[in-house]
């Protein structure tokens, strides 16, 4: 006989590590292979399933679990986010390399769009992290994240108007940005 989701995270609660077990074990291969679809390295991929447990407990522990939607669900958004997150990481690190040899600087002049277009990248990345924090969240997330902005509203707690609203603001801060600091973009 299987026990609902809701009476195992009740026994977790009621400091039976068995339950936690029993959740992990029933969802493990489909949130694993999730976040291994999402992320395509099975280091980050390991570490991720590890931390939707981790926080899941920790929002359980601290009474937030969602009533209305079910354990997969939930744990399956909660994996969504961290992967969103490690990518965007993984995204905003990538900066192009810096040679000295003057072979490879010779090589990356013949493909002068390509470096154009990633410094280009660089300069609004600066610009996006100069923003108001609201302002810099909805720009992440609909640019980088590619997040609707039905989903900016729910993360937000915002109407779908005031995250559209927000994304003008941004946009318009960010034009006043470049301008101010005599950023012309390159295309």
């Amino acid at each position: 006989m299987e026990m609902p989701d809701e009476k195992l995270l009740q026994f977790y609660l009621s400091n039976n590590p068995v339950a936690l077990a029993t959740l992990t074990d029933l969802y493990k291969d489909r949130i694993y292979n999730t976040v291994y679809a999402a992320v395509k390295d099975k280091y980050a991929a390991e570490i991720i399933f590890r931390d939707v447990f981790v926080r899941i407990m920790n929002n359980v522990i601290a009474g937030k679990n969602p009533e209305d939607t079910t354990f997969l669900r939930w744990a399956s958004e909660v994996a969504s986010q961290l992967c969103m997150e490690y990518n965007f990481k993984l995204n905003m690190n990538a900066a192009p390399a810096v040679h000295c040899n003057n072979d490879v600087v010779a090589a990356h002049t013949e493909n002068l769009p390509v470096k154009i277009y990633y410094d280009s990248h660089t300069k609004i990345r600066n610009m996006i992290y100069k923003l108001p924090e609201g302002q810099r969240e909805v720009m992440i997330l609909s640019h980088y994240a590619g997040t609707s902005f039905r989903d900016i509203a729910a993360k937000m707690k915002c109407s779908v108007t005031t995250a559209l609203d927000t994304m003008k603001h941004a946009l318009t801060n960010l034009r006043q940005l470049m301008t101010e600091e005599g950023i012309a973009l390159s295309w």
